[in-house]
């Protein structure tokens, strides 16, 4: 089992990704312009994940941008109890 981890060792390296999560509640296609200027204000990811609510992920690898955008996304959306 080791030696079987070594030899994939390396494709876990690289950058930390840092992510945080909310969840939602309006509906998705209500989001997308949000999600646009998100992506144009911060250097992170954004995706959603639609149920009763929608479960929103932000990642990106600089902790502050990713917690930046976060609290910018809080202030404009109704989120769910």
């Amino acid at each position: 089992m080791k030696a079987m981890f070594e030899q994939v060792a390396g494709d876990f390296a690289g950058q930390q990704r840092y992510v945080e999560t909310m969840e939602v509640d309006e509906p998705e296609s209500a989001l997308i312009d949000r999600f646009a200027e998100l992506r144009e204000r911060f250097d992170v990811c954004v995706g959603s994940y639609p149920g009763e609510t929608v479960r929103v992920k932000i990642y990106g690898t600089d902790r502050g941008a990713v917690e930046d955008a976060t609290g910018w996304l809080c202030d404009r959306v109704e989120a769910a109890e």
